[in-house]
């Protein structure tokens, strides 16, 4: 049978919690007229609105504690991702075999007919992957200066003229309409220059480029910030200005949180990983377009995969979420642990959102779910993070930047742990924090983030009431179940009013 989930009334709920009192209300808002775009962004209803629960902190004050003295620039290249850094860590002979180990795993469960890895599995998958050759640039869709478009100026028009407040609402109802679910944002100041920012693209290290390390600049560009107007392209560079203000703004791409709980070893999970690439191979062009068609100039990836800033970082200091465990993932208030990120810069003035305290990270504290669920232990299970970066395979781990007092991951072992699985995404998946949205959710959210000390019997009665990861046939029940266009609920975010 099918593993439903066990439905609690929130009556009962606050009952086991020992709390009385009265509920949490909402009140319905009239839905607005608008006449043009204008109206909208000056609208309130245009401000992004989160729970009550999600409280603003000082900009560039996370709740993961930052030591900017520590921290540098890290280098796109050097991730758990990359072969040549597997062969550093492994040498090349292991990471053969820990390849071809995950290539015989995923056909023998075609042929084996197992659950997750069935043809219809695979199938849906291939479908996903089959927009990848024009989100990989093989035809041409990405690019860092982004698509031709008549500017103002070429129409006989001024530039668009908006303070930065108006900007931002307006950027956000574009973004939303393009496919994104939320939006922050942030003005890169010299410190992002110096700390934040890549030195090198990620570019094609971790797909197409099979060689030695360093990869070529041909295939992996450098990050540069010139005094020049309007940043540029080489066949070897990326240039920013250094001289023109610039804003960041970064952005969540949903997926489906049911086919994450089909992880590991599913390929269910790997085309609801892979949505968030396509997505953004479709999202990043149209919203260069709309900025270059204001008058401004928007900077954005060259492969769906990469970015001139880390996604997480940006998320968290623009308030979108706040750190995991997993030092590679993420969690959001709203859409929970199974979200995409990514970040695009412009001079475009825009106004920053703060980083959040939503108890998030606290409770990462003291739930240990996805490190248990790991199969290769790659996500340490102690109680508090810690400033120290641990070795890897006895070398100094350069996979990650100090500066963060974290919860340190091994990503080789987490990356290569995928291939020879086929695929995985246990830690999101079974995640206390990926549920949808009702009235019992929303109470355990509130109740995690004002009162920490319920965090031990939260955690307890989310593996209780049978939420996480599905086994054997229940992955196959994913193909009965009435599913939202998607798969995943895009009115998470509304927040204040009907829709």
């Amino acid at each position: 049978m099918p593993n439903f989930h066990s439905i609690v009334s929130r009556r009962d709920f606050v009952k086991a919690l020992g709390l009385t009192g009265a509920g949490i209300g909402t009140a319905a808002a009239a839905a607005p007229v608008f006449q043009d775009l204008d109206d909208v962004t000056a609208s309130p209803n245009a401000e992004w609105k989160r729970p009550w629960w999600v409280k603003q902190r000082e900009l560039d004050d996370p709740t993961t504690e930052i030591d900017w003295d520590m921290m540098y620039r890290s280098d796109g290249r050097m991730v758990g991702q990359v072969r040549s850094v597997q062969i550093k860590y492994l040498g090349e002979e292991e990471v053969n075999r820990r390849n071809a180990v995950g290539t015989k795993f995923t056909s023998d469960g075609l042929k084996n007919n197992t659950p997750g890895l069935r043809l219809r599995d695979q199938a849906l998958a291939a479908g996903v992957m089959s927009m990848l050759p024009m989100a990989m640039g093989q035809i041409p869709s990405m690019s860092f200066m982004g698509p031709s478009t008549a500017t103002p100026e070429a129409r006989g028009v001024a530039k668009y003229q908006g303070t930065p407040a108006e900007n931002s609402r307006m950027l956000r109802s574009a973004l939303i309409f393009y496919g994104a679910a939320q939006v922050g944002y942030g003005e890169v100041t010299q410190r992002y220059k110096d700390k934040l920012f890549r030195t090198f693209d990620k570019g094609n290290a971790a797909t197409a480029y099979q060689g030695a390390w360093p990869p070529p600049l041909t295939q992996c560009k450098q990050y540069f910030f010139e005094d020049v107007p309007v940043g540029y392209e080489t066949t070897e560079k990326m240039v920013f200005p250094s001289n023109v203000p610039l804003y960041e703004f970064t952005f969540t791409v949903a997926m489906s949180k049911e086919m994450f709980r089909c992880s590991p070893s599913s390929a269910l999970q790997n085309a609801a990983n892979l949505s968030r690439y396509t997505t953004m191979s479709q999202i990043q062009p149209k919203i260069q377009a709309f900025i270059k068609s204001l008058g401004y100039q928007c900077y954005g990836y060259t492969l769906p995969m990469n970015g001139a800033v880390p996604t997480i970082a940006s998320a968290i200091l623009t308030g979108l979420g706040e750190g995991a465990r997993n030092v590679g993932a993420f969690n959001n208030p709203e859409f929970g642990s199974i979200t995409g990120l990514f970040h695009l810069i412009t001079d475009l003035p825009l106004e920053p959102t703060p980083p959040i305290d939503a108890g998030m990270w606290r409770f990462c504290h003291t739930c240990t779910k996805c490190a248990d669920s790991c199969p290769w232990n790659a996500i340490p299970t102690d109680h508090e993070p810690t400033w120290e970066i641990p070795k890897l395979y006895g070398q100094e781990d350069t996979t990650h930047v100090p500066g963060k007092k974290q919860f340190w991951t091994n990503s080789v072992d987490c990356w290569l742990g995928r291939v020879q699985l086929g695929t995985c995404g246990a830690c999101m998946g079974t995640c206390t924090f990926n549920t949808g949205k009702n009235a019992i959710h929303d109470y355990v959210k509130a109740t995690l983030s004002t009162t920490p000390v319920f965090n031990s019997f939260l955690w307890q009665a989310d593996k209780a009431f049978g939420y996480g990861l599905r086994e054997g046939e229940d992955l196959e029940n994913w193909w009965d179940m009435p599913q939202p266009i998607g798969g995943f609920d895009s009115t998470c975010g509304i927040q204040g009013g009907s829709y």
